[in-house]
This record gives C-alpha cells, sequence and structure tokens, in this order.
C-alpha cells in the first residue's frame, strides 16, 4: 500500500481573517497581541496530512479496506461502489500544537487555539485539491465519511480507519487515545470518495457552530 504525505512548511494566514475568526472588533486592545501570536505560530506551524487510495473490497455483503472490515451498514452503502477510496487523517502539526501550550491567559489560549484550526483547515483545503485533481475525475463531486460525527459512524470507526491507514502515529505523529480522541486535538480523519450527488457528514450533523463544516445541515 502506497501512502502519500503532504504538508505546509509556509503557512500564510491574514491578520483580518484571524480577527474575523477571533470575533474582534476594530477598536479591540487585543487585536495587536493576536497579530503577534500569528505570527509566531505561522513560523513554526506545519500541518500534515496522509493519505492512501484503496479499492473496495466487497466480500459476502461486507466492506473491507486495506484487509481491514469496516462494520457499518452506511459505510458500506456509500462506498462499496467508489473505486478508489481515500482514506486520511489530517493535523495541524505537532509543532503548533506544542508551540501552544505555553499560553496560559485564556483569550491567548483562544486565539492559538483559533490558529492551530485554521492550521487545519489549510491542509485539508489542501489534501482535498490534491485528490481532486491528481486521483480523482474532476468532472464527478467530491465527498467524505468522517467517524464519530454522526451516528451512522460513530467514533468507534477510528479505531479501523487508524489500522487500515497502518501507522499514523510514526507517520505524522498523530495519536489515538483509548477514547479514540486524536492528539493533536485540531486533527480531522476520515475517507474521500466520488460519487454522483455530493455528499459530507455536515448534511447529517445539527451542530451549527462547526469551523469544518463542508455542506449546510439537511435537516431530520
Amino acid at each position: 500500500m502506497e501512502k502519500y504525505i503532504i504538508s505546509i512548511s509556509n503557512v500564510e494566514i491574514k491578520p483580518d481573517v484571524l480577527i474575523s475568526t477571533l470575533k474582534l472588533s476594530d477598536d479591540d486592545d487585543f487585536i495587536e497581541d493576536a497579530i503577534k501570536i500569528m505570527q509566531e505560530a505561522v513560523k513554526i506551524a506545519k500541518p500534515t496530512a496522509i493519505y492512501t487510495l484503496l479499492t473496495p473490497d466487497l466480500r459476502n455483503g461486507e466492506l473491507w479496506l486495506n484487509n481491514v472490515k469496516l462494520e457499518e451498514p452506511f459505510v458500506f452503502k456509500m462506498l462499496s461502489p467508489c473505486d478508489p477510496v481515500v482514506p486520511y487523517v489530517a493535523t495541524c502539526g505537532l509543532e503548533i500544537d506544542s508551540w501552544s501550550k505555553k499560553y496560559t491567559d485564556l483569550l491567548e489560549q483562544f486565539t492559538a487555539d483559533t490558529l492551530k484550526q485554521l492550521c487545519l483547515g489549510l491542509i485539508i483545503e489542501k489534501l482535498f485539491n490534491e485528490v481532486k485533481t491528481v486521483h480523482f475525475n474532476s468532472e464527478k463531486n467530491i465527498s467524505t465519511l468522517n467517524p464519530g460525527s454522526i451516528k451512522e459512524w460513530p467514533i468507534s470507526g477510528q479505531k479501523p480507519l487508524f489500522k487500515l491507514l497502518g501507522g499514523v502515529t510514526n507517520d505524522i505523529g498523530v495519536k489515538l487515545s483509548e477514547s479514540l480522541l486524536m492528539s493533536p486535538t485540531k486533527s480531522v480523519s476520515g475517507i474521500i470518495f466520488q460519487s454522483e450527488e455530493e455528499y459530507h457528514n455536515c448534511q447529517l450533523c445539527p451542530r451549527p457552530e462547526c469551523q469544518n463544516r463542508r455542506a449546510p445541515y439537511a435537516g431530520d
């Protein structure tokens, strides 16, 4: 199995994007401090992602990827007609995660956390663009499934996803805890696939505030 690792060495975040995300007003005294924190962050940040291309192996109505069985009927339904599918893990990176821990002030912590989220967004965008332009049919929609964001694929799906990718921690440093949460926390995992109609877990997730949202909630 061939694995691909991509990263961003020269992170660019515009001050107005950070200020807008932090919801600071133009006359807020913290703006100058926030920009200084951002300038520190972009010097060391290296958001990274790992992915691979796999062909679903259908065995007696079961879905296997890289000899790992995915149990959920919903995942089988969505992925069984697709070839290839792209399991991935993306992260803000160990560097900025370690750097962010030096802050103890709540507002500074929130700023550092926001910067990690923005870095995660940048690597996800790069990942999706690469998969779509290099490996997929650019005329078709790109869709995603993510374990833990909907009941149809609960967080228990993290374990087989990490297993089928093989050595995520060794490759990009992301660890999976006993409670199946990822570290760094600003990390995301999932499977990218192509479909006639675009689909993202967001369509079944009602959380109104989510910086990773890729599609509006479709309702009950």
